[in-house]
């Protein structure tokens, strides 16, 4: 097996929260187990926090808060945990995150229209794109933080 250096250059750096599993477990705390998508890659990971995070359902964009060494937890690689994008950050790079490559298939969407999205989101302005972004992020709750 190749042996990765730094697993944050194999992913993507943000994904759709697809689906969510959260168990309590005996010893105190949560056991998560989450499903992420991203056209690039589909992956499940797997994570204990002391406390519930009301932040963490599907369809959420998140980033993973990767461990220093890949560990497999019955078929899944576990991390430290999920961060939740609650808006775009100062230094948000659309060249790098692509909102319509995290629509999964599993939402039963009409993938040619996903795929026209795409297109229109790479030709967007970097002005554009932050206003659409954060158009959707206000519809669903969530504000821009700065």
């Amino acid at each position: 097996m190749r042996k990765i250096k730094n697993i944050k250059s194999v992913f993507p750096r943000i994904f759709c929260l697809e689906d969510i599993q959260c168990s309590h477990v005996d010893t105190g705390g949560f056991s998560y187990r989450a499903t992420l998508y991203h056209d690039q890659a589909c992956i499940t990971v797997s994570f204990n926090c002391a406390e519930r995070d009301p932040n963490l359902k599907n369809g959420e964009f998140v980033s993973v808060r990767w461990l220093s060494a890949m560990q497999s937890d019955q078929g899944a690689i576990r991390v430290a945990g999920l961060a939740v994008m609650n808006g775009l950050t100062k230094n948000f790079n659309p060249k790098s995150f692509n909102p319509f490559m995290t629509v999964p298939h599993s939402w039963s969407v009409d993938r040619h229209l996903i795929d026209c999205a795409r297109d229109l989101w790479n030709i967007s302005s970097h002005e554009m794109q932050r206003l659409l972004f954060n158009t959707v992020l206000a519809r669903t709750g969530h504000s821009e933080k700065h």
